[in-house]
């Protein structure tokens, strides 16, 4: 888990390569804080052109459940047959340019990704190693990586933003051989409160939250 500047917040490192990856952050130590709500997050906030508080949450893809605290996409990936305003909250791949909401938030994660990769090249490629190093390996470069950003910022330096694409999608699949991705196993059941904010979110995007340049994009 990461912020909007691609600095490591939260990790949770060594799961099978067959778990979902939804079923991995519902088992791990992170999942379960959020589930039982003692990650200590801040109250809800009231939004200017929302009805009512909206909770803080995560951003996930289809792989992740709809919950409170986790926000993904509607579901449904042809535009033919999506709501114009779920197409807009949502992020479609047949879309090659940066525009929708939810997916330029959940871009920034592969960013991190991708530039952590980028930065240290062990990753490009399988590690041989124990499980223990290879853990103490990650950590290592997700801190080095963290103080690196600290620097960049503190010196000013904008080197990653909006405008570069650092996503692993982009990257040579040679080069991030190391990073292996989860199998995905998203549920569509949810309660009706993580409904009603992800309908509250959609209705923001679409109205008092829109940017000028969405519907020309779609």
């Amino acid at each position: 888990m990461c912020d909007a500047n691609y600095n490591f917040l939260l990790v949770d490192i060594g799961a099978p390569g067959r778990c979902s990856d939804g079923g991995v952050f519902r088992s791990s130590n992170i999942g379960k804080a959020f589930a039982n709500k003692t990650i200590n997050l801040p109250e809800p906030i009231d939004i200017d052109g929302m009805n009512g508080p909206i909770p803080y949450f995560i951003v996930g893809d289809e792989a992740f459940p709809l919950t409170e605290y986790l926000m993904r996409p509607y579901p449904g990936r042809r535009k033919s047959t999506m709501p114009k305003d779920e197409e807009i909250f949502n992020y479609s791949k047949t879309f090659q340019k940066k525009l929708l909401r939810l997916s330029r938030a959940r871009r920034t994660i592969e960013n991190a990704f991708g530039i952590l990769a980028s930065r240290f090249r062990i990753f490009r490629k399988p590690i041989i190693a124990s499980e223990e190093t290879i853990i103490n390996i990650t950590k290592a470069t997700i801190v080095l990586h963290n103080f690196i950003k600290k620097l960049e910022t503190d010196a000013g330096i904008g080197m990653y933003n909006q405008a570069i694409s650092c996503s692993t999608s982009n990257m040579q699949t040679d080069e991030l051989q190391g990073l292996v991705p989860l199998n995905r196993a998203g549920s569509n059941h949810y309660s009706s409160n993580a409904k009603e904010i992800r309908d509250k979110l959609k209705m923001y995007v679409n109205h008092a939250g829109a940017l000028e340049y969405q519907q020309r994009q779609l």
